[in-house]
């Protein structure tokens, strides 16, 4: 039978527990004394060592501060120093025409010109854009094309408004509030400006169905954005028709028509080969 005792050392530490041997009564013989052995007394864990922070260095003064803002504050002043000398140039040879009562009609005039100028080249880049012949060009990118695309858009529209406002407030136009959002209301050649207030209204209708593109779908927008030609066209004729100066615009009239009539007809054309070759191999 095994018996376990504790022992104690003579410094008073504990020793771990080991076996007392047996007396074998059969033999008289005595079994081996087993090695007492001390358990290892428990280490205490050492203190760590204390991290100091390192001292936040000064920031560099930057010594160009006064460089960086020299550019700007005198490339604000060289344009405020051509605006006043263009204002004080314009208002004094300008004065005659303030008061000049064909101020209103010149006005109208001429952002209808920027207008037919904007709205031509929006739908240049929109035929363009879907064009089978866009592929041969890497510059510009569609994306490119396409923002430029909605940029004239909006001068479009920004310069139809103007346009309108002008000729609304002209007293001896003869086309009035009622002239430009009534078709034929007008008393100044009322069917050419009539042609005005029609492609206006269906302007805002593409331009608007545009902006929803991603609200209404393709099959909705896609068809009257097609329209944006016959908008072209009715702004061709009404430009012609109502302007005082056509004559004198008549090349810009003739170039920008026929750019538009080339790229729709060809974009057809080249649509209606790849679809008949399509038929042809299957």
């Amino acid at each position: 039978m095994m018996v376990d005792s504790t022992l104690i050392s003579e410094s008073g530490e504990r020793l771990s527990p080991q076996p007392i041997p047996e007396l074998d009564l059969s033999t008289g013989t005595q079994e081996a004394t087993p090695t007492i052995t001390r358990a290892p007394a428990p280490t205490a864990a050492p203190a760590p060592i204390p991290v100091r922070a390192p001292k936040s260095l000064p920031e560099p003064k930057d010594d160009r501060s006064l460089a960086a803002w020299g550019r700007p504050v005198g490339l604000l002043a060289i344009i405020l120093g051509v605006s006043v000398f263009i204002g004080r140039l314009a208002g004094t040879h300008g004065q005659n025409m303030l008061h000049n009562k064909m101020l209103p009609w010149i006005l109208g005039r001429s952002l209808g010109i920027a207008t037919y100028v904007a709205l031509a080249a929006m739908v240049f880049l929109g035929l363009w854009l879907r064009h089978p012949w866009r592929a041969r060009f890497r510059r510009p990118g569609p994306e490119a094309i396409l923002w430029a695309h909605v940029t004239l858009a909006a001068c479009t529209v920004a310069l139809l408004v103007g346009h309108l406002t002008a000729l609304a407030l002209d007293r001896y136009a003869g086309v009035g509030w009622t002239g430009v959002f009534v078709p034929w209301g007008a008393q100044f050649r009322p069917t050419a400006v009539a042609l005005g207030t029609l492609a206006f209204y269906l302007l805002l209708l593409i331009v608007g169905t545009a902006a929803l593109a991603g609200s209404i779908g393709r099959a909705v927008w896609f068809p009257i954005h097609t329209a944006s030609v016959v908008v072209f066209c009715m702004t061709l004729a009404h430009g012609v028709m109502a302007g005082s100066d056509s004559v004198s615009l008549r090349w810009m009239y003739v170039a920008s028509g026929l750019v538009v009539l080339v790229l729709q007809f060809t974009r057809w054309l080249a649509g209606t080969l790849r679809q008949g070759s399509a038929v042809v191999a299957e």
